[in-house]
């Protein structure tokens, strides 16, 4: 079988676990070619053609682990424009590390699978996402407020739509951390959770933030995202 638009290729890279046993017979017949590794050397070694569209680390990959992994395999040119999914267990504080890994997506385990499909799909078809970090974290400010990880699915100089791992309470005054594709610098603003939106294609809830406070150099730096989305014909991440 091969997917839509020629055959995509996809590295499962961790130690033997059940979800990757799982994730392989499910890309598998979902047409994708799939190839397991276990330590990064094997990653390393995998041939060229055809290329590796997207590698899903386990947390437990590497002797530093799956987030540390995708840091580094970011300094090496073959994986810079190669899109990277971590696997973590729900509830894993490590997602905090997703913020400057740069990961561009994360499931939680355990997955659904028709998420894993979704998410392979968008991540090995949509070439100019593959080296956008889309990580967001987002804390509520008062006393003993939660804190969500997620990733923006949108974003302008007035608010961003958000997937995140957990509930918000909407009308909530929050302080949110993002990043923009190409920029080692992260966004920080306060803002409010505006609404709760209903995304037929996600798995986990999605909410609007508007920004209430955004600096003017922030603004400028979303102004010129927007602008260079706008001018390749495609929507912000």
């Amino acid at each position: 079988m091969t997917s839509p638009g020629g055959i995509r290729h996809i590295a499962l890279a961790g130690p033997g676990s059940a979800w990757i046993a799982r994730a392989e017979e499910v890309l598998d017949q979902a047409g994708y070619l799939v190839t397991r590794v276990e330590t990064p050397e094997a990653l390393d070694a995998i041939p060229s053609v055809p290329a590796v569209e997207l590698v899903v680390l386990d947390e437990a990959f590497g002797p530093e682990g799956g987030l540390r992994a995708a840091r580094q395999l970011r300094s090496v040119p073959r994986w810079r424009s190669v899109s990277i999914m971590v696997v973590v267990p729900s509830g894993s504080t490590h997602l905090e590390e997703c913020l400057v890994s740069g990961i561009n997506d994360f499931l939680l385990a355990p997955f659904p699978e028709g998420e894993l499909l979704d998410k392979a799909r968008r991540l090995t078809e949509i070439a100019a996402r593959r080296e956008v970090n889309t990580m967001l974290r987002v804390h509520e400010v008062r006393e003993a407020g939660v804190t969500v990880h997620g990733k923006t699915l949108n974003v302008s100089v007035n608010g961003l739509l958000a997937e995140v791992d957990a509930e918000l309470s909407v009308g909530r005054v929050v302080d949110v951390e993002f990043y923009l594709p190409d920029d080692p610098a992260s966004v920080r603003s306060r803002g409010q959770v505006a609404r709760r939106a209903y995304e037929a294609s996600t798995f986990h809830p999605v909410f609007g933030l508007r920004f209430l406070e955004l600096s003017a150099r922030d603004r400028t730096r979303i102004e010129r995202y927007v602008a260079s989305r706008e001018r390749s014909g495609e929507k912000p991440a």
